[in-house]
């Protein structure tokens, strides 16, 4: 892709082009160029960042010429706050003139750079025809396991969900997340394109088949480069032999890419298995209709975890979904039946599945989540950190600690931890890049945040927090029209909308981020600045 846009500095690759010379012939999305993108700008380092531009909705550019003013050397402005008088403009003026030697030398080092990694792309063949370079780190991604009926379809999913979940306790396995190996599989994509994708070489997949309170499991574990099963096992379960099986397939799955897998016996002790698969089918609908982010499938979601609760009042996982549902109704106030006043309930809930299987995961994500919409962030902190101390390589925990990380004021960690959260997630979530692009407008990296706003746009167009981003970073680049157009795009969608909202969700030691929303808010004339 480089070598690409090196061939036409200067002027604008559109997304068509790319993917005709990048990807001659295969099906790929835009997800394969913003991973390109932010591969080639991670080799060149900080001059990468501006170098190779993003032409919202169009495509990429190498720049022919360094800007005016080094970012080294400039100072940090404060475009789209406050207009530029004429002093202003003439010291700005100087201090070009006098950085352009500088700033030359500069182009020429990054020139070298670029010639360095066009090299290295041809010494290694286009990344294109080859799987990428992999790390030492073994990489697994799970398939969708599949049933012979859809009725047991959202069972078998659920299921290779759970899989994931416990591959990610490994500290030596890159796990890569549900979300991104179910969608890819989804699309019926070609393994060696799923495997080229995700950026891992063995991929597992299985079928499952019940029969009353049986489970019928046929596991493979594939070889993504030539589709060759490098194992595969059957296995005829219960409710009881389940968690067994799990840690079982884990083992097994670790020891083929030669690494350890980490016991916790004592933690398995803990578990319950549930008193029926019912209940774990119930939970599964209900997490598909939530993952809608609809006021229809937020009460029925609702409906279905209450009725697995019923059956079965001590399935730790219906209750961290219960809580997650009821948490994000009163973020996003989708159906309006649950607000703030009921955040105890939803603190009950999740407390509720932490004390029946205080080592699960998603429950410490849960809470997290719930803490951070709740105002208490330095608790929100702690259950993102005991979430990863559980879970090391997942790919939620990873995300819902940058999340929190942002809340404080911590930037920069926000921005790593969600970069190694979309790096397993690549085909991320809505809910991973609205916080992603939040964390890239903080760390005034506006160019990027746009293009992630989009991604999340495209994807949920009722988020408001990514049309927040977006009318941020608009206002802050200076670019005043557009902000004001995207901010009765978020009016018309949120018409009650204060100016205190609009920054809202920012911890007292964040202070500066949430006077930078409300310094927006008032470019764009959004009402009730407090």
């Amino acid at each position: 892709m480089l070598c690409v846009l090196a061939e036409r500095r200067g002027e604008l690759v559109t997304k068509e082009a790319l993917f005709a010379r990048v990807w001659p012939g295969l099906v790929v999305t835009d997800d394969s160029l913003v991973q390109a993108v932010g591969d080639i700008r991670r080799a060149l380092g900080e001059a990468g960042r501006n170098l190779v531009r993003t032409v919202p909705r169009r495509g990429y550019l190498l720049e022919a010429m360094p800007p005016g003013v080094p970012s080294g050397d400039a100072q940090e402005p404060t475009a789209g706050l406050q207009p530029h008088s004429a002093d202003a403009r003439a010291a700005v003026d100087t201090r070009a003139a006098d950085a352009a030697p500088r700033g030359r030398w500069r182009f020429l080092a990054a020139v070298g750079l670029t010639g360095l990694a066009i090299a290295a792309i041809f010494a290694a063949s286009r990344w294109a025809a080859q799987p990428p370079v992999r790390s030492g780190q073994p990489s697994i991604a799970v398939l969708p396991f599949r049933a012979p009926t859809a009725e047991g379809e959202p069972l078998a999913r659920d299921l290779a969900a759970n899989l994931v979940s416990e591959l990610g306790r490994s500290a030596d396995l890159r796990v890569l997340a549900s979300q991104s190996s179910f969608a890819l599989a989804d699309e019926r994509s070609p393994l060696p394109e799923i495997g080229r994708r995700l950026r891992s070489r063995y991929l597992v997949g299985g079928t499952v088949r019940r029969d009353g309170e049986r489970l019928a499991m046929t596991i493979d574990l594939l070889d993504s480069e030539d589709g060759r099963v490098v194992w595969s096992a059957s296995h005829d379960v219960d409710r009881e032999s389940l968690a067994a099986t799990q840690r079982a397939l884990v083992e097994r799955i670790a020891g083929s890419l030669q690494t350890r897998v980490a016991r916790h016996e004592e933690r398995r002790a803990l578990e319950a298995a549930p008193r029926s698969f019912d209940v774990v089918a119930l939970t599964a609908q209900g997490r598909t209709l939530l993952r809608r982010y609809s006021a229809e499938g937020i009460r029925e979601a609702r409906r279905l975890f209450e009725q697995a609760i019923e059956r079965d009042p001590d399935y730790a996982p219906a209750w961290v979904a219960l809580g997650q549902v009821n948490n994000i109704d009163i973020g996003t106030r989708l159906t309006g039946e649950w607000d703030r006043r009921r955040m105890p309930e939803v603190m009950a809930q999740l407390e509720r599945a932490i004390a029946l299987q205080p080592d699960l995961p998603l429950a410490h994500l849960a809470l997290s989540e719930a803490q951070g919409v709740g105002g208490a962030f330095d608790a929100s902190l702690s259950s993102a950190a005991q979430c990863l101390r559980l879970s090391p390589n997942d790919a939620g925990c990873l995300y819902v600690l940058g999340a929190a990380e942002l809340r404080v004021g911590r930037v920069a960690e926000a921005v790593a931890h969600l970069e190694q959260a979309r790096d397993r997630n690549p085909v991320a979530p809505a809910f991973l890049a609205a916080f992603y692009g939040s964390a890239l407008w903080a760390a005034r990296r506006h160019d990027e945040a746009l293009r992630v706003a989009d991604e999340c746009l495209a994807m949920a167009p009722d988020f408001h927090r990514c049309r927040v981003d977006r009318v941020s970073a608009l206002a802050e680049l200076g670019r005043e029209a557009e902000a004001r157009d995207e901010a009765r795009r978020l009016l018309q969608r949120a018409p009650n909308l204060t100016a205190a909202e609009f920054a809202g969700g920012f911890a007292p030691a964040a202070a500066a981020l949430r006077e930078r929303r409300l310094m927006a808010a008032n470019v764009v004339g959004i009402p009730g600045r407090l």
